[in-house]
């Protein structure tokens, strides 16, 4: 509701009276105009609790044995939803990872839907907020689209009766308006998702890696790519279990990079470590073995309890605080809170080096030749006699 402002709020009620315009000095003695007092440096997006215990998460499953077979065919069929769409609408893999955020958000708050039908009505409107969050939002139409095209192949229709695939648009599409709603309301439009899927590379990207990793050591530097490589596929592959009720999105990075870290010094380097406060550096989040080898024991529990699939993990994630403790090396956080290096009040400054703005300057030119090279193709495939005409019509 936008109120009036305050100097007018004792004559906002109809009194009868016709107001007299004002005096032009009192004009010109008010203050001027200033648009930060209506629009703050950042908007602020609505922020609740959304990480549990692996035993609540467990519980909200369920012990009945029917319920919870329901339970996961239903979840199935809304994962293998995202996955398909993903493929289909060439979405962007942080696009995925925030559908999956989104939908096992809304099962633990309010579960799912009776019927696999109306779950796909529901992934669909969960996955065209999460486009609309990470990426660019796409046309209406290819939502539904790639929607009825999943129902026919992949989804529940009864036996020996053909779906009429002109009403089938139209009710999807009627669908989407409905459960979109429902979901941002239900969620409280709550979209402060902190996918670790985008975390991931903004905390790791060209910016951070000329102005804040500068001291790194050069041995690092060199095996850091393919930590980053193995992290990503952790946290894509984390999508189909419901780790992201577990824990946050820094703290899933964080998770992923020592997996990575683990799984590296076992198979190719024994002495391989983490530098010097690495993860206090650059995490908002408190990092020890202790806590972080707790996790991968819930994370593998979960994994038994909900989905047997190709991307689980497994025995792999049986990793011992003293076998985090031989590649971490970060100084005790135990009483203090965590700095948090990413808060707009230590960044809105902007603050940049040379070398930075010199690979800027390189990767802005490179992307420059390439889009020239890629024009001088054009032309020279083409005959010279429809680039004449071209000439001419201009």
């Amino acid at each position: 509701m936008v109120l009036p402002a305050s100097g007018d709020i004792s004559n906002s009620q109809h009194t009868g009276t016709v107001r007299t315009s004002p005096d032009p000095k009192q004009i010109d003695s008010k203050p001027q105009f200033n648009p930060r007092n209506l629009w703050p440096d950042i908007i602020k997006c609505p922020e609740n609790e959304w990480t549990f215990e692996y035993t609540e998460i467990m519980n909200k499953l369920g012990t009945d044995e029917a319920k919870v077979q329901l339970t996961k065919k239903k979840m199935e069929k809304c994962l293998m939803y995202f996955h398909k769409l993903r493929k289909e609408m060439k979405l962007f893999d942080h696009t995925y990872t925030a559908a999956c955020i989104l939908f096992y958000r809304y099962w633990y708050k309010y579960d799912l839907p009776p019927t696999i039908p109306q779950c796909i009505h529901l992934a669909q409107a969960i996955l065209v907020t999460a486009c609309k969050t990470m990426e660019n939002n796409r046309p209406t139409e290819h939502y539904i689209k790639a929607t009825c095209e999943f129902m026919v192949k992949d989804g529940p229709s009864p036996a020996g009766q053909k779906l009429n695939l002109e009403k089938l648009k139209w009710e999807v599409r009627d669908q989407l308006v409905s459960y979109e709603k429902k979901v941002l309301c239900q969620l409280g439009f709550d979209l402060s998702i902190e996918n670790p899927k985008e975390l991931i590379e903004e905390i790791f990207s060209g910016y951070y890696r000329h102005v804040r990793d500068t001291d790194i050591d050069a041995s690092f530097k060199e095996c850091l790519p393919a930590l980053l490589q193995e992290a990503r596929n952790f946290i894509i592959q984390t999508g189909t279990q419901p780790i992201s009720l577990l824990c946050d999105g820094y703290t899933l990075v964080v998770v992923a990079l020592i997996f990575a870290g683990v799984t590296f010094q076992k198979v190719k380097e024994p002495n391989f470590k983490f530098p010097h406060n690495f993860f206090k550096k650059r995490f908002p989040v408190v990092t020890t073995s202790a806590r972080i080898a707790s996790l991968f024991s819930q994370y593998q529990i979960l994994e038994r309890t909900f989905f047997d699939l190709k991307s689980n993990k497994g025995t792999a994630l049986s990793i011992t605080a003293s076998e985090i403790d031989k590649i971490i090396d970060e100084d005790d956080q135990s009483g203090s809170k965590p700095f948090n290096p990413y808060d707009y009040e230590h960044i809105k400054e902007g603050e940049v080096n040379e070398e930075l703005l010199e690979y800027t300057e390189r990767k802005i030119e490179e992307l420059s030749n390439r889009i020239m090279s890629e024009k001088s193709v054009k032309r020279t495939i083409e005959p010279v006699s429809e680039q004449i005409l071209k000439k001419q019509r201009i």
